[in-house]
């Protein structure tokens, strides 16, 4: 073997031709024998070796030819011509393995041939073009966006892998082409995506062409199409370079804002149209701004939204009424709504009775409002129908009055005027029959006399001294003198639960009330059947739920008949003063009115419960005096 590590079968011009072969290589190259000790290297692979030439002869192999020799050891197998590209330490490297070929190029010698090119710098060309592929692609995939290109002449289709994605396609089953993509067009767009086609073709740029693709799943979406024009290096046309954007969710979007116009449109013709003042207050730092009020508002105070900004709703409030809207002005601050009657002032300074209502509207549940709407009707034609209608029903319960007092009346003085012309010539032939004829005239006149009663006491002019009683007894006792004079078919079932209560009352009056309900509980059931009566103490202990009560002790008297009932509507009128379902003659329609008036005057409630074909409770509470 020579100092250089070859083998002395070689002759000398032999031994020079390999020298200067090995050195000729551009790459980095060693030679090892058969037993892979290095034999030889030149120049660029001692600078991989980090070892002058002495050193490294007859050593194995190390560095990046050592990790590529165990690497092809590994396959197993004579060593033929093997390239392929490996990654050691820091760099890339294209390696490759053959035998070195006797100087005449006749056989293989014993030697094998290691070279290594350093090619980092154009793997990192690659990388950093893969990166800005891979980063195009996934920008592409994040917006939507397929990209393609149309080579003219040959016809070439070339699709960005999210192209097949957008139309869902596979590029195993699918080839783009003008014309199987026509199939995925939405056929009332086919004949507009088929001109804009060939403009592509005829080298023609197309910008934002909208249209609707149909996926092979039955989807459809919106796509936007951009094409470019490609040209070479001599100035002509050669391909069509484009972008393919899915558009569907902004075409959504503008679809909801059409809505949303149009909506807005009529609501603001709706509020135009409305007979009904309506403004929008939005809350504000510093208090509530006026962002819209209709033409109605505008009329009613003949203010607009200027004007009200300027000064606020205080514009609106008289003197006189800062107590009403104060109300509303806390209905405002607490966010809630509300529905109010107050004096509103115009800009004139002439004013008006108006129904306010106020309707919060939330962003979240939650949170105070951010903004309110405001309803503002003129209550002025509508107080004076009320005015008209009252006085109607004024004269009208007067008529009924007259009507049923008169006839009592005439009943009463009938008996009145013939018997004591018939006691006349009786009284000395027979004062038996005189004595009839005068109780029969005094009946009359006492029953006329409470006719008139009634009427002072609705009218309170007959109002008697309230004393504090015990209410127990005098209800016995009411209930006892009112069978007496009850249909004998009619059972009364009492039930009283307690012994000793106070109130302050009046004994005639206890006994007035009591009468009138035995008698309507009577008249309900057409004189047969069983009417309860039950006298309990009820006490309140929290906020009340029936009527008005307030906290405390009430005394609960109960009249109840399985009668006949009453209808929701004549339920709702029974309290009227002379309103009666019973025929002329038979009642003037006030004893209700009348029990209402007493019980009132006790500080008491009556309520009825009634309900058609199963009867009619009347339930009268009374504050018990403790």
């Amino acid at each position: 073997m020579t100092s250089d590590g070859l083998h002395t079968d070689l002759s000398g011009a032999d031994l020079a031709h390999v020298r200067g072969l090995i050195e000729s290589i551009p790459a980095s190259a060693v030679v090892i024998d058969k037993s892979d000790l290095v034999a030889f290297a030149n120049r660029k692979a001692l600078g991989l070796l980090s070892q002058p030439l002495q050193s490294v002869l007859g050593q194995p192999l190390a560095g990046v030819f050592g990790a590529f020799l165990r690497r092809v050891r590994t396959k197993g197998g004579p060593i033929e011509q093997i390239q392929f590209e490996m990654f050691y330490g820091t760099a890339w490297y294209v390696l490759q393995i053959f035998h070195l070929l006797t100087p005449d190029g006749s056989a293989p010698t014993e030697y094998v041939v290691i070279t290594a090119t350093d090619i980092s710098a154009r793997k990192r060309r690659e990388f950093d073009f893969l990166e800005i592929a891979a980063g195009l692609e996934e920008a592409t995939r994040i917006a939507q966006m397929g990209t393609f290109k149309i080579v003219w002449g040959p016809g070439q289709f070339e699709w960005s892998p999210h192209m097949y994605t957008l139309h869902g396609v596979s590029p195993d089953s699918y080839r783009p082409g003008f014309g199987s993509y026509s199939s995925l067009v939405h056929p009332d767009d086919r004949d507009y995506v088929t001109r804009r086609g060939e403009e592509l073709a005829r080298g023609e740029a197309s910008a934002n062409v909208e249209y609707r693709i149909v996926r092979p799943d039955g989807v459809v979406r919106w796509v936007r199409l951009d094409g470019r024009v490609l040209f070479d290096s001599d100035g002509a046309s050669y391909a069509s370079f484009g972008t393919c954007q899915d558009i569907t969710e902004s075409k959504r979007r503008e679809e909801e804002l059409r809505e949303l116009l149009k909506r807005n449109a009529i609501l603001y013709e709706a509020l135009e149209s409305s007979p009904n003042g309506v403004a929008v207050l939005t809350a504000e730092s510093d208090g509530l701004a006026v962002l819209y009020v209709n033409v109605a508002f505008e009329r009613l105070t003949q203010h607009n939204s200027f004007s009200l900004n300027a000064a606020g709703l205080r514009s609106l409030i008289p003197e006189s009424e800062i107590d009403s809207w104060g109300r509303i002005a806390q209905s405002i601050d607490q966010s809630v709504g509300g529905d109010f009657e107050a004096v509103c002032l115009r800009r004139d300074a002439s004013s008006f009775p108006a129904r306010i209502e106020i309707a919060p509207v939330r962003d979240h549940p939650a949170q105070a409002a951010s903004a309110f709407v405001v309803n503002l009707r003129d209550l002025t034609v509508e107080k004076q129908r009320a005015e008209i209608f009252l006085k109607s029903q004024k004269m009208e319960a007067l008529g009924q009055l007259s009507g049923g007092v008169a006839h009592e009346i005439n009943n009463l003085l009938q008996p009145v005027i013939a018997l004591s012309d018939l006691g006349v010539s009786v009284l000395e032939n027979d004062p038996q029959k005189a004595r009839q004829y005068f109780d029969v005239i005094g009946n009359s006149g006492r029953k006329a006399r409470e006719v008139v009663r009634q009427v002072l006491t609705f009218a309170r002019r007959d109002t008697p001294q309230l004393s504090s009683l015990n209410i127990v007894p005098l209800v016995v006792d009411s209930v006892d003198f009112a069978i007496k004079g009850l249909p004998p078919q009619i059972r009364v079932e009492s039930k009283i639960e307690i012994e000793h209560a106070m109130a302050l009352i009046s004994a005639t009056q206890v006994s007035q009330v009591v009468l009138n309900l035995l008698r309507n509980a009577s008249d309900a059931m057409s004189g047969v059947g069983q009417i309860d009566v039950a006298l309990q103490r009820y006490v309140v202990e929290s906020d009340a739920v029936i009527g008005d009560l307030s906290v405390g002790s009430w005394i609960k008297l109960i009249v109840q008949d399985h009668g006949c009932g009453i209808d929701s509507v004549t339920l709702s009128r029974v309290f009227e003063p002379f309103f009666t379902t019973k025929p002329v003659g038979r009642g003037t329609g006030l004893g209700l009115s009348v029990v209402y008036s007493i019980v009132g005057g006790w500080g008491g409630i009556i309520k009825l419960e009634s309900e058609v074909d199963k009867g009619t409770s009347a339930v009268i509470y009374i504050p018990e005096q403790t």
